[in-house]
């Protein structure tokens, strides 16, 4: 296993949906901030304004106007006035309009205050180029989504067949090669291995995540949450107890909501799991990727899954990718590429070669599956269907790629309410 190195905690590596936000500060180094953000290529769809100093001029802008989606506002003066103030400005703007506020002093009372009455996230001044980005993407996010999310599940025939590793290098091609912004969910529980091929140990479960989500507990989330470029990030649950109910149902959709509010890619593997889950996330998947191995078995088993999974989607084949994994694992054994369509009554879509010693070193070393060219390989077999998919165009996606080297929605809920 690998040393673990601490990954990047950033949430902000997509560009954000369109949205405006009003800033009323009288501080230089605030408005200098926001200066900075107006130019970076993640806020292309974003409009910044200065609009006043203060809470007051607020309250006067948006008698006569419209509110914006986001308003910040910067403040010497937390206490009951301040308070009372934005209670007048919450009925002044339009609902689904959300808050941040900049304060003097970093007091945890007051953040949980302000947080409960529908402030979206408060910050001390100073405020640093990488906290404003973040606390505005958060908040962006969670009120307006990522547009076009998409879903896809990964899920094998039978166990040994290579789901997970094919789940690893599905969301490696996602983020690295057609640069989505992509997030990689193992709902195997104790039974996961996922973690492993990014070279770290499990730092939590599916109930600590999903709580963290629905509690907008960015800590917690952090911590579970990894960020492994600058693209990818993976679920690194499976502290779980192996023999206790791995299901989770409602669980696993509560959190699946939350994410596909929060990246554009969400893969699924769905090896190890239970019937329940993934029932759930076929049914509403974009795409689904089915592993199989070319040996009798496992095809008499991919025959049954295809047709649930057909009958599942009112037999609309075409976002299934049928994909034989360890092709040459037992030459002579197998059955042939011409006979497997007819056997399961489906096209393939893509045929790997079997690589023990390329898997092998990235499991005895912490290594991922994607790395190496072997791993290269393997990406490149995929890279079409994955575009596909996404309703991407793979060639200009690398050459693009190439070429550039809060989670609870809505502010100022009223505080009579």
């Amino acid at each position: 296993m690998s040393q673990e190195t601490a990954p990047s905690k950033t949430t902000l590596t997509a560009m954000l949906p369109q949205a405006s936000v009003h800033v009323f500060s009288p501080e230089d180094h605030t408005r200098d901030v926001f200066a900075s953000l107006a130019g970076d290529w993640r806020f292309g769809r974003v409009s910044f304004e200065i609009k006043g100093n203060s809470i007051e001029d607020a309250v006067k802008v948006y008698e006569g106007a419209k509110s914006p989606t986001l308003i910040i506002v910067q403040t010497n003066d937390t206490g009951s006035d301040f308070r009372d103030m934005l209670n007048k400005l919450s009925s002044h703007c339009a609902e689904g309009t959300s808050a941040l506020v900049i304060g003097p002093v970093n007091d945890v009372q007051l953040y949980r205050t302000l947080t409960s009455i529908g402030v979206s996230d408060y910050l001390v001044h100073p405020v640093s180029l990488f906290d404003m980005a973040e606390a505005i993407s958060r908040t962006i996010l969670s009120m307006l989504g990522a547009s076009n999310s998409h879903l896809i599940a990964v899920v094998g025939a039978k166990g040994g067949v290579g789901t997970t590793n094919l789940a690893h290098l599905i969301s490696s091609v996602s983020s690295g090669v057609l640069d989505q912004k992509t997030i990689l969910l193992d709902a195997a529980a104790g039974y996961s291995t996922l973690w492993a091929q990014f070279g770290f140990s499990p730092t939590g479960t599916l109930i600590e995540a999903t709580k963290a989500a629905i509690d907008r507990d960015h800590d917690t989330l952090s911590r579970i949450l990894m960020a492994v470029s600058e693209n990818l990030t993976f679920l690194n649950t499976g502290a779980e107890p192996m023999l206790s109910n791995s299901s989770q149902q409602r669980l696993f959709e509560m959190f699946l909501e939350k994410m596909l509010s929060q990246y554009p890619v969400v893969v699924v593997d769905l090896s190890a799991t239970s019937p329940a889950i993934q029932s759930v996330v076929l049914s509403r998947a974009n795409g689904v990727f089915v592993v199989t191995t070319p040996t009798v078995n496992a095809l008499s088993l991919t025959r049954t899954l295809l047709k649930e999974v057909l009958a599942m989607r009112g037999q609309e084949g075409e976002f299934i990718k049928l994909i034989i994994n360890k092709r040459g694992e037992s030459s002579g054994l197998e059955v042939p590429e011409k006979d497997i369509s007819e056997a399961v009554s489906h096209a393939i879509s893509a045929t790997l070669p079997y690589m023990p010693k390329h898997f092998l070193k990235c499991e005895s070393e912490g290594a991922r599956p994607s790395e190496g060219p072997e791993g290269q390989k393997m990406m490149q077999h995929l890279q079409n269907l994955v575009a596909s998919i996404l309703g991407l165009d793979p060639v200009a996606a690398a050459t693009e790629t190439d070429a550039k080297g809060g989670f609870l929605p809505g502010f100022l809920k009223k505080l009579s309410s």
